[in-house]
């Protein structure tokens, strides 16, 4: 009698699939955690790009001898999509901070800028800072 044992018995598939369940089972967990993280990544850039584009706005105004300098701190609401009610959108919080500078001699001529952004669910943000002086003739 010749005895034909090509294939896959029932019992060998059943554990195939039963193998591949349990290891798509234990990566599901890791789904959430990287999507989180991916959604972190992506609010810290683009704070890191509005952080630095509100901190070039200001030296640029500061060295225009022209416009005065506004002490104190001021806040703004930027809006990623530039709409108001977007369900979904990012949403961030500026505040800006000018300040004379306490390391120079004079006040009037050195300025530090503080720029602190914040969004829903990270209350501290990221911040940085600048000193800007003025340059005669910067136009």
């Amino acid at each position: 009698m010749i005895s034909n044992n090509k294939g896959i018995s029932l019992v060998e598939s059943m554990i195939a699939v039963f193998l591949t369940v349990v290891a798509i089972m234990s990566l599901m967990p890791m789904q959430d955690m990287s999507l989180r993280t991916a959604l972190r990544s992506d609010y810290l850039g683009r704070a890191a790009g509005i952080m630095q584009t509100e901190l070039e706005a200001q030296e640029s105004y500061i060295m225009r001898g022209s416009n005065p300098v506004v002490l104190g701190a001021t806040q703004k609401t930027i809006h990623v999509s530039d709409e108001v009610d977007v369900e979904g959108d990012a949403v961030f919080d500026v505040t800006t901070t000018i300040n004379n500078n306490p390391a120079a001699a004079i006040a009037g001529i050195s300025w530090l800028v503080n720029v602190q952004v914040t969004w829903t669910g990270n209350n501290n943000g990221i911040r940085s800072s600048i000193i800007v002086t003025r340059q005669s003739g910067f136009e």
